[in-house]
């Protein structure tokens, strides 16, 4: 049995929130403000948490508190730590007032408008025992979400990397990527360009190094040896759809969302030589997850291929 080392279990979690708040303000007298401390007593509970790991949390400074390589490192791991116990406290809460199951559900921008909107539609319809909490982020930013238990289901790509034997993988489907313009932009919907049209123009782009993000960089210096001229990076695509509106801007999409979003008239798909996919991407869960009956209720409206139909319990 794995046994805590005494400077480890003798953190509290008031100093964690008091640590979270101090990356947050940089400030030692907000911080202490925040968590109901006064200052000396935020300080003194500072200083006994670096000297209890045996490391400076943060550098100060006139202009405040910022954190030291090991400071980011903790703080990380003390976010974690505090969402998991607010979730324990919302599911016990729940469990002991028979209320329904709250699952977290994460996806990237593909998911969306594609496996996760048709089986949220048959969740909505037929789990009424189920509240589904959705959020969209990229790949490796969901799965460490998934393994910190911060969330229970993520439909994230194939290819990422997790070394977690708790984590099961069902593929689910290919993320096609189309490049899109504003409904006014000069080049036409009904032309095929190549990439030395296309680098002419600024582009919006993802969260850097996402793997749209990447597509778009190994494609433009690729194809042409040049850098994409990035002016914005958005995790929105309606964000995303707002900055093309009477800008010469491009973007890349994936396809199930421009489906989506084109209705709208107020972005169209640009025609090019190449074929742009991010390849396939799959749903994530933990084995061991206390709502294992509500992910696995859930993805019996999801087909292999990313489409929503019932699944025979034996597919599992």
């Amino acid at each position: 049995m794995n046994t805590l080392s005494p400077a480890v279990s003798s953190i509290r979690m008031k100093q964690l929130a008091l640590l979270l708040s101090l990356a947050t303000h940089g400030s030692l007298r907000r911080a202490a403000d925040d968590v109901s401390l006064s200052q000396p007593a935020a300080s003194k509970s500072l200083k006994e948490l670096e000297l209890g790991l045996g490391a400076e949390l943060f550098e100060r400074s006139h202009s405040g508190l910022k954190p030291t390589s090991a400071g980011e490192i903790v703080i990380r791991h003390a976010d974690s730590i505090v969402s998991i116990m607010q979730r324990m406290k919302s599911d016990l809460e729940h469990v002991l007032s028979n209320q329904k199951v709250i699952l977290r559900t994460g996806m990237i921008m593909g998911a969306v408008t594609g496996t996760f909107r048709d089986m949220i539609q048959k969740t909505l319809m037929h789990a009424d025992d189920i509240i589904v909490e959705a959020y969209e982020g990229t790949s490796a930013d969901l799965m460490e979400q998934l393994k910190s238990g911060q969330l229970d289901l993520v439909f994230a790509r194939s290819n990422v990397d997790f070394d977690s034997n708790e984590i099961q993988c069902r593929p689910l489907g290919d993320e096609p990527i189309c490049i899109v313009a504003g409904a006014d932009h000069h080049l036409q919907a009904g032309v095929i360009y190549g990439c030395e049209v296309l680098v002419k123009y600024p582009w919006i782009s993802y969260g850097l190094d996402s793997p749209m993000s990447v597509l778009l960089e190994r494609m433009v210096e690729g194809e042409t040896g040049k850098s994409p001229d990035i002016r914005l990076r958005t995790t929105s695509s309606l964000v995303t759809v707002s900055a093309l509106h009477n800008t010469d801007c491009l973007a890349m999409l994936p396809s199930t969302v421009y489906k989506q979003l084109s209705s709208s008239e107020k972005i169209k798909k640009i025609k090019t030589t190449l074929n742009l996919s991010l390849g396939e991407y799959s749903a994530y869960w933990d084995c061991h997850s206390p709502r294992l009956n509500s992910i696995k209720k859930i993805l019996k409206y999801v087909q292999s291929d990313g489409s929503c139909t019932p699944m025979l319990a034996s597919q599992y």
